[in-house]
Parts: C-alpha cells; sequence; structure tokens
C-alpha cells in the first residue's frame, strides 16, 4: 500500500504542470532522497507514475499518470473487504461464546445476553451484506446494494431471529 509520503509524492506530481526531478521533489516536500526514491519506485509498480526523459537533463524526471490505476483501487476495496472479514469472524465468535454462556445463565444476566445477541446479529448484518457486496462485486457478478442500502439507512425494518 502506498504511505503517506508516497502519497504526498504523487498529489505534488498531479499538480505539477511540468516534469520534477527527484532532488526537485525532496525539497519541496521536506524529504530526505532516499525516502522520495523508494516511495517513487513503489509509486512506478503501481503505475502511478512515470519517469520520462528532460532535455539537457541526466536527471531521472517524474510525472504522474492522470489515469487512476486498477491496482490501488483493487487493493483498497481487497483491504476494506479484508476488514469486513475479520469483523465477521469477530462477530461470530462472539456470538458463540455469548450462546454458550447464555445457557448457564437466568433471569437479569439471561436478558442480558440475550440483549447482546440482539446487537451481535444486527450488527452482523451490516458486516454480512457488506461482505456479500464486495464477493459479488469480484466474482462479476452484477449486485443489488439495496440489502446494503437497508441495513444501513432502515435497520428497524430487520426482524432479528434468536438462535437457540
Amino acid at each position: 500500500m502506498i504511505n503517506k509520503v508516497g502519497g504526498q509524492i504523487y498529489a505534488l506530481l498531479f499538480l505539477s504542470d511540468e516534469p520534477l526531478s527527484l532532488d526537485d521533489i525532496a525539497e519541496r516536500l521536506s524529504v530526505s532522497k532516499s525516502n522520495i526514491s523508494i516511495n517513487i519506485r513503489l509509486l512506478e509498480e503501481y503505475d502511478l507514475v512515470k519517469q520520462v526523459w528532460v532535455r539537457g537533463s541526466r536527471k531521472d524526471y517524474y510525472t504522474a499518470r492522470r489515469a487512476y490505476p486498477k491496482k490501488v483501487l483493487k487493493d483498497f476495496l481487497e483491504k476494506i473487504q479484508g476488514t469486513l472479514s475479520d469483523a465477521i469472524t469477530t462477530i461470530e465468535r462472539t456470538r458463540a461464546k455469548t450462546a454458550e454462556a447464555r445457557v448457564a445463565l437466568t433471569g437479569k444476566e439471561r436478558e442480558r445476553a440475550d440483549y447482546v445477541m440482539d446487537q451481535l446479529n444486527l450488527i452482523g448484518m451490516f458486516y454480512y451484506a457488506a461482505n456479500q457486496f464486495f464477493e459479488d462485486f469480484f466474482a462479476g457478478k452484477s449486485f443489488d446494494g439495496e440489502l446494503l442500502r437497508r441495513v444501513i439507512l432502515n435497520p428497524d425494518d430487520f426482524q432479528l431471529e434468536e438462535e437457540g
């Protein structure tokens, strides 16, 4: 993933109307030339910048590519999907532990466990809907964002089923 300095370099090159050398970039951003060089290589790998030749100079110059590369967007979306997956795993583990503990509870303690389970089900609906959206997207399937929209905007419309 691109770090803060990489983002600053890309922004500087994107907004520049002329190619910039590593020295130019380092000076304008007040960052070491070695750090700029490392980040430029990463930006080149992501196809965000390209090296260009400037007549009369032996330095390396760079410009930003204007088309937003697929790799950056794909990595970003995959990171979101990974976060969703991690959240679902945590929700499922917490639900399992809550259900296990609930068996031995009575009275107010059991009511509290039921409440926690309802809340986990509710937040789980969001994560499951969002995860399904991304799974369909990456599988190349047409996807319907309606379920995700409804879960976000109208969560009270959903009836929670209690699992025994």
